[in-house]
C-alpha cells in the first residue's frame, strides 16, 4: 500500500485514495477525535455565551441577542446529545454524510460566533471590541486545533471567523487596523498550517495501521503455509521452557502425543539419545538457554519411536508486555537424511569409491599427521611405500575394464589384510597404491615391502579365469628430520622407478645414489629438450648393401646428438628419456620428416629405414602422421621401411594388427628388428605379416667365436627366406662375417665395415664394392661409434 504523505493528506482531506473499508474507518475514526473534546467544546461555548451576552446586550435589541443565545445553546444542546449516543455505541465506521454533518455543523457555530466581532466593532464600545477580540482570537486557535483531525471543518472555522473579524476591522478603520489585521492573518495561516500538519498525521497513523495490518495478515498466511508445506516446523516454548501451542507436525516430528510434549522441554527431547555428539548438544543448548539468548543452527539429537534423528533448531527469546521473559519461539527442520548423505559425502572425499581404501587426499592428511607427531616425539621411524602393479594393463586389454576394477577390489582386499593395524592404506589412481606405517627398522619395513610383493605374486581368481600380474614397490624411511611428506613420497618414487627399472616384481629401499642418477637423468632430460627445441640434433644414414652386387640398395636413419659438455650421447641414453618426458612422439615425427625429405632427393636408395619406438607405435595417430609426412615430402610410400621391435606387441597387442595393415595397405614395409632376441619371434612371425627381418648385432659378433651362433642364424636365414621374408645382417664389422653371411644367403648387411653414417644420403650410395671387397680385418674400424642395441631401444629416433 502506498502511504506517501500526499495520499495522507489527500486522505484526511476525505479524498478517496484508499479502498471504500478503510475510508469509512479514518471518517469515523476523525469524527471520534473531535467528539472526544465535545465536553469541553461545549462547555468553552457556554462560557464565552455568558461573557459575550452583556456586551451584545449594549449595542443590540434584546430579541436579536436573545435570539443568538437561544441558537448558540440550541446547538450545544444538540452536540450533547449526539455525543452522548455516540458514547453509548462508538462508531467504527463514518460514511461521507457523517463527515458532511460535521462539516455543517462546524460551519454553522463558526457563523454564529462571527456575528460576534462584526457587532462589537460596529458598535464602538472599547470594551465590547475588547471582549470580542480575544474571544474571536480563542475561538479561531481553540476551534482550529480542536477540528485539527477534519482538517476541512478546520478550514472552514477559521476561514469564516477570519473573515468576520476582517469585515469588523474594516467597519471600525482605527489607527490599529493594519497591524491587527496583519496578527489576525498570521495567526490564521499558523492556525491552519497546524491543522493541516495535524490532519496529515492522523491519516498517516492509520495509514500506516493499516499497511501493517496487511503485513500481519500476511505473515500470519505465510506462516500457515510454511507450517503445512515447509520441512520446518515453528515451536514454542514459555519461560519455564516446556513446549506450548503446538502444532500437528511438530507433533509427527517429534513422535510423542500432546500432553507428552506440553510436559517437555526441548532439553528433554535432545537428552532422548545416548550418544556423545547428542550429550555436547545438550550442553549447547542448555547453556543457551540459561542465558536467554537467540540462537541458530544448534543440532542436538533425538529417538523418534525408536530411530535416531537429528534436528537443526533456531530461535529468538520472547517477551511480554513488561519486558519480563516469556519464553522461546523458533524454527526446527530435521536433518538427519542430509546429515547422513553429508557423512558419505566426507566418506567419499577421503576413500576411493571403487576399493572402499582410503584415496590420496586423505593419505596425504595422515602422512601429515603422522610426520608431526614423529617430530614431537623424536621418533625416525616412519616409512612411506608406493606400490605399483605389474601387467595390469594386459586385464584391462583382454578381459575389460570391469574385470580390471575387480582385480583392483581383490588387490585392495589382500594388502588391507596385511596393512590392518600397521599401516595406512591408499589407492592413488589406477594401479598405484601406498601405505605408510612405523617400522622400528629396516628389515622390518624390507620385510613388510615383501610381504605386499609376495601377496600378488598368487593368482586372482576373476570369473572363470585366474590372472597373474605381481606387484614392484619403492619405499623410503625417514631419516631426515627435515624431510615433509613431499620429499619421503619424491625418495620412494624414486626407489620404485629403479625397482621398475631393474625388473619389475620386487622391493626396493631409497639409497641416496638413486637420488643423484635422477637429478643427472632430470638433467640429461633438460638438455634434451633444449637440443630439440633449438634444432642442435640430427640424422644420418647408415649404408645398407647387398650381399650379392656389393651395391648400397637402402640405409637406416639414425638420430645423433651431440653435447657440448657431454660429448656425444648415445641413442640408447638419451631415447628412453625422450619416450619417458613425453618427447618421442615429436623427435620421431622430426626424424622422419627429416629422412624422408632428405632420401626423396636420392633416387638411388631403394629404401630408408626408420626405428618405430613402442611408444611411437601405440600412438592413435600413427597412421595419420606418416602419411602427413609423405604427402608433405613427396616421398613414395613403397621406398619407407619402418622397424619395429617385437615390445611392441607386448604394449600394444589390441590394436597392433589393424595398425600394421593399414601401413602395408599403403604400401609401406615393415620389418622385424632385433630378431631372434626375444621370447615370441617366430610367433609373431607367424601371427603378424613382415617384409623383412634384422638379425641381431649379438648373433653376427658370435660368428668365428661360438659354432651355435653361425647354425641359429642359417636358421633364422632358411626360416625367413621360405616365409617370403627378406633378411639382413646388422652389426657387420669384419670381412670373414661379410663372406660368412655371404655364404649363408644373408640377402642385405649393415655395418661400420661398408661406412660410416653421413648426413647426406647421396655420399654413402657413392660407396663400391671394391671399397670394402678387398679390405682386410685390421682395416675395419676397431672402435665401433655404433651403439650396443637392445629391443626396442634403436639408435634411431623411434
Amino acid at each position: 500500500m502506498d502511504s506517501s504523505p500526499s495520499r495522507a493528506l489527500l486522505l484526511a482531506f476525505g479524498h478517496p485514495v484508499v479502498d471504500q473499508y478503510l475510508a469509512c474507518k479514518v471518517r469515523a475514526a476523525q469524527i471520534a477525535s473531535i467528539a472526544r473534546l465535545t465536553p469541553l467544546t461545549i462547555l468553552a461555548n457556554i462560557v464565552n455565551v455568558v461573557v459575550v451576552t452583556p456586551v451584545l446586550a449594549l449595542v443590540l435589541p434584546l430579541p436579536y441577542v436573545l435570539g443568538w443565545v437561544i441558537a448558540v445553546l440550541s446547538l450545544m444542546a444538540l452536540t450533547a446529545i449526539k455525543w452522548f449516543l455516540a458514547k453509548r455505541s462508538p462508531v467504527e465506521l463514518a460514511s461521507r454524510r457523517a463527515l458532511s454533518a460535521a462539516l455543517r455543523h462546524a460551519t454553522v457555530l463558526s457563523a454564529l460566533w462571527a456575528v460576534v466581532p462584526i457587532v462589537a466593532f460596529a458598535s464602538g464600545n472599547l470594551n465590547g471590541i475588547w471582549i470580542a477580540s480575544c474571544i474571536t482570537t480563542g475561538m479561531i486557535c481553540g476551534g482550529g486545533f480542536a477540528l485539527a483531525t477534519v482538517p476541512q471543518a478546520a478550514f472552514r472555522w477559521v476561514a469564516i471567523l477570519y473573515v468576520a473579524t476582517v469585515v469588523a476591522l474594516v467597519i471600525d478603520q482605527g489607527v490599529m487596523m493594519w497591524p491587527l489585521l496583519f496578527l489576525l492573518t498570521s495567526y490564521a495561516f499558523v492556525v491552519i498550517g497546524s491543522t493541516t500538519a495535524a490532519g496529515w498525521l492522523f491519516a498517516s497513523h492509520f495509514l500506516a495501521e493499516a499497511e501493517l495490518e496487511k503485513h500481519s495478515e500476511l505473515i500470519a498466511l505465510l506462516l500457515n503455509e510454511f507450517e503445512e508445506t515447509s520441512s520446518d516446523w515453528i515451536w514454542e516454548a514459555n519461560s519455564a521452557g516446556n513446549f506450548r501451542n503446538v502444532s500437528d507436525r511438530f507433533l509427527h516430528a517429534s513422535g510423542r502425543s500432546r500432553s507428552e510434549l506440553h510436559a517437555m522441554r526441548m532439553v528433554d527431547l535432545a537428552y532422548s539419545l545416548d550418544e556423545d555428539e547428542a550429550r555436547d548438544a545438550v550442553a549447547k543448548l542448555e547453556e543457551a538457554i540459561g542465558l536467554q539468548k537467540s540462537f541458530r543452527e544448534m543440532i542436538i539429537g533425538l529417538t523418534v519411536n525408536g530411530e535416531e534423528r537429528w534436528w537443526s533448531l533456531a530461535a529468538r527469546p520472547i517477551y511480554d508486555d513488561h519486558g519480563s521473559f516469556a519464553g522461546y519461539r523458533g524454527v526446527a527442520s530435521d536433518i538427519t537424511e542430509p546429515r547422513r548423505a553429508n557423512a558419505l559425502a566426507s566418506h567419499l572425499a577421503d576413500h576411493d569409491s571403487l576399493t572402499g581404501i582410503g584415496n590420496r587426499s586423505w593419505f596425504l592428511k595422515q602422512a601429515e599427521s603422522m610426520l608431526e607427531e614423529q617430530a614431537r616425539t623424536g621418533q625416525n621411524t616412519l616409512t612411506l611405500f608406493l606400490i605399483d602393479l605389474d601387467n595390469f594393463k594386459v586385464v584391462n586389454d583382454t578381459s575389460g575394464h570391469p574385470a580390471g576394477d575387480e582385480l583392483l577390489r581383490q588387490v585392495a582386499d589382500r594388502f588391507t589384510a596385511i596393512s590392518e593395524g600397521r599401516t595406512a592404506l591408499a589407492r592413488f589412481g589406477g594401479d598405484e597404491f601406498a601405505a605408510l606405517g612405523r617400522f622400528v627398522s629396516d628389515q622390518a619395513a624390507s620385510a613388510f615391502a615383501e610381504e605386499l610383493v609376495s601377496v600378488t605374486r598368487k593368482p586372482f581368481r576373476i570369473g572363470r579365469r585366474d590372472f597373474a600380474i605381481g606387484s614392484t614397490v619403492g619405499f623410503t624411511r625417514l631419516r631426515d628430520k627435515g624431510d615433509t611428506v613431499d620429499d619421503l613420497m619424491r625418495k620412494a618414487d624414486i626407489a620404485l622407478y629403479k625397482a621398475k627399472e631393474s625388473g619389475r616384481g620386487r622391493a626396493l629401499a631409497f639409497e641416496s645414489d638413486m637420488e643423484r642418477e635422477v637429478r643427472e637423468r632430470r638433467e640429461l632430460e633438460a638438455d634434451l629438450r633444449e637440443a630439440f627445441e633449438y634444432g642442435r640434433l640430427s640424422v644420418e644414414f647408415q649404408p645398407i648393401v647387398d650381399s650379392r652386387s656389393g651395391k648400397v640398395v637402402s640405409s637406416e636413419v639414425l638420430v645423433r646428438w651431440f653435447h657440448p659438455t657431454r660429448g656425444e650421447v648415445t641413442p640408447n641414453t638419451f631415447i628412453p628419456i625422450a619416450e619417458h618426458a613425453g618427447l618421442i612422439l615429436p623427435l620421431g615425427n622430426w626424424v622422419l620428416r627429416k629422412a624422408c625429405a632428405a632420401a626423396a632427393q636420392c633416387p638411388e636408395l631403394e629404401s630408408v629405414a626408420v626405428n618405430l619406438s613402442p611408444v611411437q607405435f601405440m600412438d592413435p595417430n600413427l597412421v595419420g602422421h606418416i602419411t602427413s609426412v609423405l604427402d608433405e615430402t613427396g616421398f613414395p610410400p613403397e621406398r619407407l621401411v619402418l622397424e619395429i621391435t617385437e615390445s611392441v606387441f607386448l604394449r600394444d597387442f589390441g590394436s597392433a594388427p589393424d595398425k600394421l595393415e593399414k601401413l602395408r595397405d599403403l604400401g609401406i614395409k615393415i620389418s622385424l628388428d632385433d630378431f631372434g632376441t626375444g621370447y615370441s619371434s617366430l610367433s609373431y612371425l607367424r601371427q603378424y605379416k613382415f617384409d623383412k627381418i634384422k638379425i641381431d648385432k649379438s648373433f653376427v659378433d658370435e660368428i668365428g667365436e661360438r659354432s651355435d651362433g653361425l647354425a641359429i642364424i642359417s636358421a633364422v636365414i632358411a626360416l625367413a627366406h621360405n616365409l617370403g621374408l627378406e633378411v639382413t645382417a646388422e652389426g657387420v664389422e669384419r670381412q670373414f662375417q661379410v663372406e660368412a653371411l655371404r655364404t649363408l644367403g644373408c640377402d642385405t648387411l649393415q655395418g661400420y665395415y661398408f661406412g660410416k653414417p653421413h648426413a647426406n644420403p647421396m655420399k654413402i650410395t657413392q660407396v663400391s664394392s671394391e671399397d670394402w671387397e678387398d679390405r682386410s680385418p685390421s682395416t675395419a674400424p676397431q672402435n665401433s661409434l655404433e651403439p650396443q642395441q637392445v629391443p626396442g631401444k634403436k639408435s634411431s629416433a623411434s
